[in-house]
């Protein structure tokens, strides 16, 4: 488990699928950037959390004052001999605009950076979603490049790039 001043995170457990899909999965805001939401149905929640569950990176983003599941936080690491993961994060709708998402990506930054000693983290973002960007850039993420027509937004069926970003230990430490 790992703790920030006003939030835990936590292991997915298979139980939390209710809570999950009341809390985020739903939101039809997520749809607009991340493609597979909103989720129409619980099984949809039941088969991510079932995948989550069994990834020792990823994490449930869960508020310490009303033990709250507000989102979730992961960690790809496809070729570790690189040392380069790659993040996702999604925090839910009603829990957004808090300050939720920059405490818990900074944890994630920390802890896989500083403490696991990867070497770099990637983030990939809808060009549209600047918030996302702007949270990552505080982060001390830079962006690497753009991957062309990548998303597509579920309001208005437009095609978006993909903004690809990074940071390492050394960008970390210079903030």
């Amino acid at each position: 488990m790992l703790e920030t001043a006003r939030l835990l995170l936590r292991k997915f457990e298979r139980e939390d699928s209710d809570e999950c899909f009341r809390s985020w999965g739903q939101d039809q805001k997520l749809g607009k950037y991340i493609a597979g939401y909103p989720m129409y149905d619980i099984s949809q929640m039941e088969a991510l959390i079932s995948s989550l569950s069994e990834n020792e990176n990823a994490w449930e983003i869960i508020k310490k004052e009303s033990h709250s599941i507000i989102g979730m936080i992961t960690v790809d690491i496809p070729y570790a001999q690189l040392g380069i993961g790659e993040i996702g994060y999604i925090i839910g709708e009603k829990y957004q605009n808090n300050g939720y998402a920059i405490e818990s990506v900074g944890c994630i930054v920390q802890e896989y950076i500083v403490n696991r000693r990867l070497y770099m983290i990637e983030a990939k973002y809808n060009e549209c979603n600047a918030v996302s960007g702007n949270l990552l850039k505080k982060l001390g993420f830079q962006q690497d490049g753009k991957l062309r027509n990548r998303r597509i937004n579920s309001e208005n069926g437009e095609r978006n790039d993909l903004i690809v970003c990074s940071v390492t230990l050394s960008e970390i430490e210079k903030n």
